[in-house]
Order: C-alpha cells, then structure tokens, then sequence
C-alpha cells in the first residue's frame, strides 16, 4: 500500500465509525416524533440521491425477509403519481440541500403526503421546522456517502418505532457483528488477514464488474458507488437473471473484457433456480476472467449486509491509496452542481 497520508480528509475515519453512526442513528431515530397516520402506514417512500439514498436501498433488501412491508427508493425530483395515503414518505439528504430531495419533499407537501425529514441541517431542516414535519437531525461534517451507518440506522430505527419491525435485538448484534469485521479490515492488519486489503490488490488496474443476486442489489449498488467515489474509477453493477438475457453476451464476445474483473454477491439464497443459475454463471465466467465470490456470511440479515458492505468501503479506500489518491474530494461533482446553479430554469 502507498502512504495513507493522501487521505488528508480522514475519509478512514468516517469508514471506521461505521459500528458509532449505527448505534448513534438508532438513538436518534428513538426520539424522533414519529408521523400522525403511523397506525395505517404499510410501505416507505424514501426520496434521496447518491450516498443519502443507499440507506434506503439497504433497508428495502434487509426489511425484505422480515416483514410484509414495501419500501421504495425515490431518485427524481417529483414522487411518483400513484402515492398511496398508507405509504409514509421519507425524504434524506445528508446535506439537507440536495436540489432533487428538496424538490421531492415540496411535492409531498403539495400533495399533503405525510413525511419524515432526516438531514444534518440545510434546507430540508429548514423546510421541517417550517412545516412542523418530523424532523430527524443527524451529524454533520461528512461526505454524504461516508454518513450511511447514520442515514441506514435512522431509517430502521423509525421502522422499528412504528412497529412495522422489532429491529431492537437485531441491531445491537449487528453493531458488534460489525464492529467485529472492521476490526479486520483496519490498516494496520496485514494483507493476508485483510479481505479489503486483498480485493484492492487483486482488483488492481482492473474495471470491477459487480454482479448481485436477488436481494442483494443494495450491497452491489453501495460497492459501485463507493469504487465511483472514493477511487475515482468507473464500476460496473449487474443483476442476476436480468444479465443473462443481454450483458451476458459481451462478457463472451467483447475484446476488452481483460479489463474487468467480476465480483458476485452470494446471499444463500435458497431458491433452486438462482443456485443452479448462480453456479453455471461463476463457473463458465471463470473461463474467461477473474471471479471473485462474496458470501453474506452467518448472523441475522442485517448484520450479515452492513459487515459485507464494510468489506467493499475499505476496498474502495485501499484502492484510493493504491494510486495516491485522496479518497474524499469529489470535485466533478460539485463542478457540476455550480454550473447547474449558474443556469437558469
């Protein structure tokens, strides 16, 4: 590895705080107001973009397996038409300012769809206070996609207030499931008892190919974006069947599949069909590059996620400083967002 002294942001920091911001979350989202339809709710709308979003990606595969209840990630800047008065809606946005989140929650104001804000300010807490919506404050000074324990933890902390799920026992041996993995994912422990460390070196120059498996788009979606963010690189995130029936074939006929490397997302899922599938799909991959497989592992759901997810934001960091890269700045971004201000409507 190069000098860690390019993360002049302490980007590791805020990976390892992970175990914190999730206890952390959950302590806030307990005294948090929770919304006046809270008998009648049965699905969660949850509006946010980038790094603030994947919280509710997360839940939505996690909540999954434990409960009847439907969750969906809003990523415009209006809600959908067909909002139902049992849906709750929830609109993040780590900095409380994303133009696209804001514009999302004037909608359901409009549409006097009921709402939960969770920022570190901003806007969006402005907006709450003025409408005396449900307002939950988080920490700041992060990047957004470095504050998920905070955003993810909120979220089913709310979840487990409105009784849609008792998520208490759950959470608290998540945290030390958690807390237990990033212990082996720190710096200082070397590369061959270091899964980050291990996927960074092997991924190398290689373009990751990230392959999920139902239930498991969230863990691929948050690795994409991470490798996109933190190592400045582009990533590549497909699903299991869908791929089959269209990305499979370049993967077999394109002259630059040399430049990937395919990781697959392996929950145990115990549906014959994606076994079998998954089997014949890492096997002939492997003939023509290199596989790398990631079980959740043991545990309960939640656990078994945030751990995996842990693996894949090291990974990213150790990538960052690999090739002497500052992990945190995301100058094309915010480029972007000064000259989207400068226009007008």
């Amino acid at each position: 590895m190069e000098s860690y002294s390019v993360d002049r942001s302490g980007m590791v920091k805020a990976i390892v705080s992970l175990p914190f911001q999730i206890e952390k979350g959950w302590e806030l989202a307990a005294g948090t107001r929770t919304p006046a339809a809270e008998g009648k709710i049965n699905s969660f709308l949850v509006s946010g973009m980038g790094g603030s979003a994947i919280g509710g990606d997360l839940f939505r595969d996690i909540i999954e397996g434990l409960a009847d209840f439907s969750v969906s990630v809003n990523r415009n800047y209006t809600l959908p038409r067909n909002v139902s008065g049992s849906t709750l809606h929830i609109a993040i946005s780590y900095s409380g300012n994303t133009e696209e989140t804001v514009s999302s929650l004037r909608d359901a104001l409009s549409r006097r769809i009921e709402t939960v804000v969770i920022s570190s300010g901003g806007e969006l807490e402005r907006i709450a206070a003025e409408h005396n919506l449900p307002f939950m404050k988080i920490p700041g000074g992060l990047q957004p996609r470095a504050a998920v324990g905070y955003m993810l933890s909120s979220i089913i902390g709310l979840a487990s207030k409105l009784g849609i799920f008792d998520f208490r026992t759950v959470i608290m041996d998540a945290i030390q499931e958690v807390r237990t993995r990033m212990g082996t994912l720190l710096p200082e422990v070397p590369v061959e008892k270091n899964e980050a460390k291990q996927l960074a070196l092997w991924l190398g120059e290689k373009t990751p190919i990230i392959i999920t498996t139902p239930g498991t788009y969230s863990l691929g979606e948050r690795m994409k974006t991470q490798f996109n963010e933190n190592s400045k690189r582009f990533a590549w995130q497909i699903s299991l069947p869908e791929f089959n029936h269209n990305d499979w074939i370049p993967l077999f006929e394109d002259a630059t599949v040399s430049n990937y490397r395919a990781i697959i997302f392996d929950s145990g899922d115990k549906n014959p069909y994606i076994r079998r599938r998954l089997g014949v799909v890492a096997d002939l991959l492997a003939k023509r590059l290199e596989v790398r497989l990631m079980k959740l592992g043991q545990g309960n759901v939640l656990g078994r996620f945030i751990a995996t997810m842990a693996v894949g934001d090291m990974a990213s960091y150790y990538l960052s400083i690999m090739e002497g890269r500052d992990p945190s700045p995301v100058a094309p971004i915010e480029e972007l967002k000064r000259e989207i201000a400068s226009r007008p409507l």
